[in-house]
């Protein structure tokens, strides 16, 4: 049954999308803007990558913390501060002398990094107490929505913004996204979860002996619910393979439209946005509850063959079809993207919070170091091999793990043995039980 209050719970919620949503424009502008800039502030390409590396690594950090972050501190007021932060670093950047810029792009790699990654990790595993466990579906349909939206408009402005106002304009609009973001988290009468693990912690308990106890009962957790490490795996592996069309693309639209290579990329990206923001739509169709993709069988089930589609129409992208059907895959392997993150998202917030903080910042940890090593081996295999080797061999890997692992949970599906004039229990009685507390 769904809560009497989860209507107006998800307007909030919507208030609330729209304002990460906000922010994350600002962050793909920023990615357009910022990596230009560092660019020809240091003429290097390989200073360039290694700005873009910090980043990521940075983020590898913040989930490697997430868990701590969520189980230890006010969720909402550590995600204002990370939004503002990254504003003042924006900001800093913008006022700071030609001479001290330079040395200041560091600090704004690991500040984006590591603040925009602890904010989401806090986020997605607050979604069931802002919304209640019968609506997470929808909820995180509304993220993905939102970062389509974003991700298309502030590709689109980034250029924009640089060509017609140069480098500050852009980093100013950028630093005023995580303003508005801010402000909204703060004034939306939203309940973030309560810091249980300081409420339920005894006087006599050390913090640091508090903290050992948290790893402990995450590992006893993930030791308890093994498909969660299958998640992680996953996720880490589908990065590493999403390196390669990040990396390869570029070149291939160099090889086959050598006229206009940037403007192949940019309306690749474009149709594929699109496809992201259908995603939505899918799921909406499939509904929720019993029939839906909110229980754990079928959440898991639709993050692998998400999973596995569009690792595939990835490698179909490379394979020198017309312009035509380039897009329409790009448009599948956009939707299947967006699909895999509903799906995954609501599979890891089915389990009990903390520990859901501590498994959002794993997979936060799998997806920047997949992606970062990711990117170090395609750039490698294309010096040798042509783009559509490359993304077969890396999104390939990606669905001989997918199919391996639906073979093995084939292979390995516990069977329940009734006991004699017992009723037989109904068909969702072994699935884990959604929205449980400890």
């Amino acid at each position: 049954m769904r809560p009497a209050g989860a209507p107006r719970q998800l307007v909030l919620f919507r208030a609330l999308v729209a304002g990460t949503s906000i922010s994350a424009f600002g962050s793909y502008l920023n990615m357009v803007a910022l990596n230009l800039f560092v660019y020809q502030a240091t003429g290097s390409a390989m200073q360039t990558g290694g700005f873009m590396a910090l980043r990521l690594g940075a983020g590898f950090v913040a989930g490697l913390g997430g868990g701590t972050v969520a189980a230890r501190l006010p969720r909402r007021p550590v995600m204002v501060a990370c939004d503002l932060t990254q504003a003042a670093a924006l900001v800093g950047l913008v006022l700071a002398p030609s001479s001290v810029r330079l040395g200041l792009l560091p600090l704004v790699a690991v500040a984006t990094g590591l603040l925009g990654t602890t904010s989401t990790v806090l986020l997605r595993s607050s979604v069931p107490d802002l919304v209640g466990a019968a609506d997470r579906v929808t909820a995180n349909g509304l993220l993905v929505t939102g970062r389509a939206i974003a991700m298309a408009l502030g590709f689109a402005a980034g250029g924009v913004l640089v060509g017609w106002w140069g480098y500050r304009a852009a980093f100013l609009v950028d630093a005023g996204t995580f303003v508005v973001s801010a402000a909204l988290l703060a004034a939306l009468p939203l309940q973030f979860p309560s810091r249980r693990s300081r409420t339920a912690q005894p006087a006599a308990v050390k913090p640091k002996d508090g903290t050992r106890r948290h790893r402990r009962e995450t590992l006893a957790a993930l030791v308890a619910a093994p498909v969660i490490l299958v998640v992680v795996l996953v996720r880490a592996v589908d990065a590493l393979g999403s390196a390669s069309h990040n990396v390869g693309l570029p070149v291939y639209a160099t090889q086959i439209w050598p006229q206009d290579p940037a403007a192949f990329v940019g309306h690749f990206f474009a149709v594929w946005a699109v496809g992201l923001f259908a995603a939505h739509q899918v799921v909406r169709r499939l509904g929720t509850g019993r029939s839906g993709l909110d229980g754990p069988r079928r959440s898991e089930t639709g993050f692998v063959v998400g999973t596995c589609l569009m690792s595939a129409a990835f490698i179909v992208a490379f394979t020198d079809l017309p312009g035509q059907w380039v897009l329409l895959v790009a448009f599948v392997a956009g939707a299947a993207d967006g699909f895999t993150e509903i799906t995954y998202t609501t599979r890891l917030q089915a389990e009990p919070d903390p520990q859901r903080g501590w498994f959002f910042g794993l997979t936060a940890m799998a997806e920047n170091g997949g992606l970062g090593l990711g990117m170090l081996l395609a750039a490698g295999l294309l010096e040798v091999w042509r783009p559509l080797y490359v993304a077969a061999a890396m999104h390939g890997a990606v669905v001989v793990l997918t199919l391996g692992v639906v073979l093995f949970g084939l292979l390995h599906r516990p069977t329940a043995t009734p006991v004699e004039g017992a009723p037989n229990p109904p068909a969702d009685a072994l699935a884990p039980t959604e929205g449980s507390r400890p």
